[in-house]
């Protein structure tokens, strides 16, 4: 009886054992910089900037000297800060805490500023001077905001989308910051 007890023992506790599973990888560490890429834009476009931010953040591993990587991983980013969801029928952000949001936007601008550096056209620092603008008014820096955006009007007057914002961050200031 003791040996059954002992060879049970021996069996289910020793002999074999499981070898820990590893976790599995993130789906887009394995793409082609292409494929995470359009993963990404369509993710973004459906509203889903967090899952989005994992797609762009290989394709900047993958290419780190390009600036639509860079420009393309520090959006999500940004937008995966203000990303939200409906839970027990109430709107919340996406992320769990305002730490995370603010480290969010944090590597945001740390990737904004790589994607600027990497910049070769005036037309590309337009665009990271606007999106920076946005991000500005919408942290409540409204002159702040129109500075960064007037900036990216000088850089690309051909731009009609810059342009529009440009009037409408007039509008905010001269309104008192209000819609």
């Amino acid at each position: 009886m003791v040996a059954l007890v002992i060879l049970g023992f021996v069996f289910l506790r020793v002999w074999p054992r499981r070898r820990p599973t590893e976790p599995p990888a993130k789906p887009a560490e394995h793409l082609a910089a292409r494929d995470a890429f359009r993963m990404g834009v369509a993710l973004s476009r459906d509203g889903h900037h967090l899952a989005a931010a994992g797609y762009f953040a290989t394709l900047a591993r993958q290419m780190p000297d390009s600036w639509t990587a860079q420009q393309s991983y520090a959006s999500a980013l940004f937008n995966s800060a203000q990303e939200v969801r409906t839970h027990l029928g109430r709107e919340e952000p996406m992320t769990r805490s305002s730490v995370e949001r603010i480290a969010l936007v944090r590597t945001s601008m740390i990737e904004a500023r790589r994607a600027d550096s990497l910049s070769t056209t005036p037309q590309q620092h337009a665009v990271i001077a606007y999106q920076h603008g946005q991000m500005l008014h919408a942290y409540g820096l409204v002159a702040d905001g129109l500075v960064a955006i007037r900036r990216a009007a000088l850089l690309d007057s051909s731009s009609s989308i810059i342009a529009k914002g440009l009037r409408e961050a007039e509008h905010r200031l001269a309104t008192g910051g209000s819609e």
